[in-house]
């Protein structure tokens, strides 16, 4: 059997700790999505129109604590159900519990064992990614605001680091020095121009550094549903990395996303991140002066991490990020910093956007 009919075998026998072994050969499963960590499956039965699911196996390898993730995603869900205003606009993604009573279920196999879990599809719903409309951009960045709004009233102690030093700049500049030092610089030489970006970009201000709001964590556009129009926000996934974190830091990553999915940095699409972000958002744990900072500094700041982690993956033999072929993680790597460079460049022009939006907003 090959890999990917061996990973379909797989999702089909974890299929059975909700739906039985009965039914399982009328199941059509089919890989979802592009991640760079869990695989995922969508499920349906073609005698049954209108019932498919999200099947999701976990990688085990990144989130070692399966019993801390699920606890912590039905405390999010929990929340997220109970705040009408959010509700009102946004629908809560429902995850499925196995007859048994469990949020997720492990299949285990002879030196294997993988946590899964369950989520209804969202009908009618797909990823809008690249936006092609500012409006849409508009409506990603809202759902993100009132999101971090609604999980506002968790406290740093509420919800654990379910990956141990995630979105933390200096754990990642430790890794990154550890796995240089295990291949040695001298094997190192084809990537010295991005070894050298590393070593002048180690300093950022304490602002950017500082936690001070409950995140998202992971505000890629594609962890958004928009309606089959691709004209309004449906639901807000992947809930995985909600942490006590920078409020800049879910605006920084959605500037990022958005910017690499359409060619690069634009004024107005930055511009409408903002405006988005804020009306969702509401009041910022911060004055004017440093909002202004993050918002200009928060994008360059998550595209750094992000090719930093790329690259430290590259040099590590591919631990940790999915890749379909030989160099993928150093493409990335060299893209996000592609795109660290363009943001560098328009920092001031940002600055004076995120100034200007603000005292509008007033």
């Amino acid at each position: 059997m090959d890999v990917v009919g061996q990973t379909r075998a797989d999702a089909r026998r974890a299929a059975a700790a909700w739906f039985g072994s009965a039914p399982l050969h009328s199941l059509v499963i089919e890989p979802l999505g592009n991640g760079h960590i869990h695989q995922t499956f969508l499920l349906h039965n073609p005698a049954k129109e209108g019932t498919r699911y999200v099947l999701q196996r976990v990688n085990g390898e990144v989130y070692r604590d399966v019993e801390l993730l699920m606890q912590q995603t039905s405390r999010l869900l929990d929340q997220l159900a109970t705040d009408i205003q959010f509700t009102n606009a946004y629908q809560v993604p429902d995850l499925v519990i196995t007859p048994h009573g469990q949020a997720y279920s492990y299949e285990k196999r002879p030196n294997d064992e993988n946590a899964w879990r369950l989520w209804r599809f969202v009908d009618r719903s797909v990823t809008c990614d690249p936006p092609t409309e500012r409006a849409q951009i508009r409506e990603a960045a809202a759902a993100f605001g009132a999101f971090q709004r609604t999980i506002s009233v968790f406290t740093p102690g509420d919800l654990a680091q379910t990956i141990p030093g995630f979105l933390s700049m200096s754990s990642y500049l430790d890794a990154f020095d550890q796995a240089v030092d295990q291949r040695g610089q001298s094997t190192l030489q084809p990537l010295r121009q991005w070894l050298d970006l590393v070593a002048a970009s180690r300093q950022w201000p304490d602002e950017i550094l500082r936690r001070n709001a409950m995140i998202h964590g992971d505000c890629k556009i594609n962890n958004l549903l928009f309606d089959c129009d691709r004209k309004r926000v449906l639901a807000v996934i992947d809930l995985d990395n909600c942490m006590h974190g920078n409020w800049a830091w879910d605006f920084g990553d959605l500037v990022r996303s958005i910017s690499y999915s359409r060619g690069g940095f634009h004024e107005e699409d930055y511009r409408t991140c903002i405006e988005g972000f804020l009306a969702g958002r509401g009041a910022l744990p911060d004055d004017h002066s440093t909002t202004n900072q993050l918002l200009a500094l928060a994008p360059g700041f998550l595209a750094f991490m992000l090719g930093l982690r790329f690259l430290t993956d590259y040099i590590s033999g591919n631990r940790y990020f999915a890749v379909s072929q030989t160099g993928e993680n150093l493409r990335r790597a060299i893209e996000q910093f592609d795109l660290y460079r363009q943001f560098q460049t328009y920092e001031l022009q940002m600055h004076e956007i995120a100034s200007k939006v603000s005292a509008n907003l007033d």
